[in-house]
């Protein structure tokens, strides 16, 4: 693929990584449409969470391609006290890039679409990233949200958790459900890291949200950095991807207690369950819960 071409490039749902010939700095960039589409299709959040379930979806990307771990990576944003705080909300994301996540909201609360970061996430709120190797043990990082953006709170968790100095920079629309997250981060062990990594987030700042939602990513890093001399050298496909199913459900159903179970089992019109990440539902007809009790009770 000719230069031209690579501009030209449609890159939804992708994440680039990318490197400076004259900086000791290293990024990612991501733009995402179709998988946060479906995402949230199912939901019918306010404005004010689709946008916090947007950011965290382009930051469990560019987390989840920094960290580079054969793991699924949890980026979760615990809710903190307020009349309008949300409980949580979460995004999993798996070593290939596909991804599944929700918000959990107080009951009886009215959430307006125009409510700041800080009334979303509530005082006291905290940011939590979650690692799930294959092989070895889970580990994780817990900051205070201090800040009043996402991309605040992982820099942030950078910072304080990996002592390694990252900048984030994560644009999402709530009505056109999409978004796009650049990230930059020093290698370390190289001379004049800082100023470079100053360099480039000034450049960054410059970013418009309609560029990194709509431009070719490969575009956007040219019209960044023209005289920087950066190189992508890695480009990934992102999606939507939730774990749910019937076997899951039928799991679930299978380890309430025996009571609980008996009572669903005696009702003819059977039972439904909804996932809370992607909203689809599964139904039970009261023979397969009548089937259900009798494995459980043998």
């Amino acid at each position: 693929m000719d230069m031209q071409e690579l501009l030209n490039k449609d890159t939804s749902d992708s994440v680039v990584r990318f490197l400076f010939d004259r900086h000791g700095v290293r990024g990612e960039i991501c733009q995402l449409k179709g998988s946060v589409q479906e995402l949230l299709a199912e939901h019918h959040y306010p404005d004010s969470i689709k946008l916090l379930l947007l950011d965290l979806a382009a930051a469990a990307v560019l987390v989840s391609a920094t960290l580079k771990a054969d793991a699924q990576i949890m980026v979760q944003i615990q809710g903190g006290s307020g009349s309008k705080a949300i409980r949580y909300a979460l995004i999993n994301i798996n070593e290939d890039l596909s991804f599944y996540g929700s918000a959990l909201l107080q009951d009886g609360v009215t959430y307006s679409d125009s409510q700041s970061f800080k009334e979303t996430v509530g005082e006291g709120a905290s940011l939590i990233i979650s690692v799930f190797p294959k092989d070895g043990n889970k580990w994780q990082g817990i900051v205070p949200l201090d800040g009043n953006s996402t991309a605040q709170a992982l820099e942030s968790y950078f910072k304080n958790s990996e002592q390694l100095p990252t900048r984030f920079f994560i644009c999402s629309d709530p009505k056109t459900l999409s978004c796009g997250g650049l990230m930059l981060q020093i290698i370390p062990e190289t001379e004049g890291t800082e100023e470079s990594l100053e360099h480039l987030s000034v450049l960054a700042s410059t970013l418009k949200s309609e560029e990194i939602q709509n431009l070719p990513l490969y575009e956007v890093l040219r019209r960044l950095y023209w005289n920087d001399e950066v190189r992508a050298v890695k480009e990934q496909q992102v999606h939507f991807k939730c774990v749910c199913s019937k076997e899951r459900c039928e799991r679930a159903l299978t380890s309430l207690p025996h009571r609980e179970l008996a009572e669903l089992a005696a009702d003819p019109r059977g039972t439904s369950m909804t996932c809370q990440h992607c909203g689809r539902s599964y139904q039970f007809s009261q023979a397969e819960l009548q089937s259900l009790l009798h494995k459980v009770s043998q």
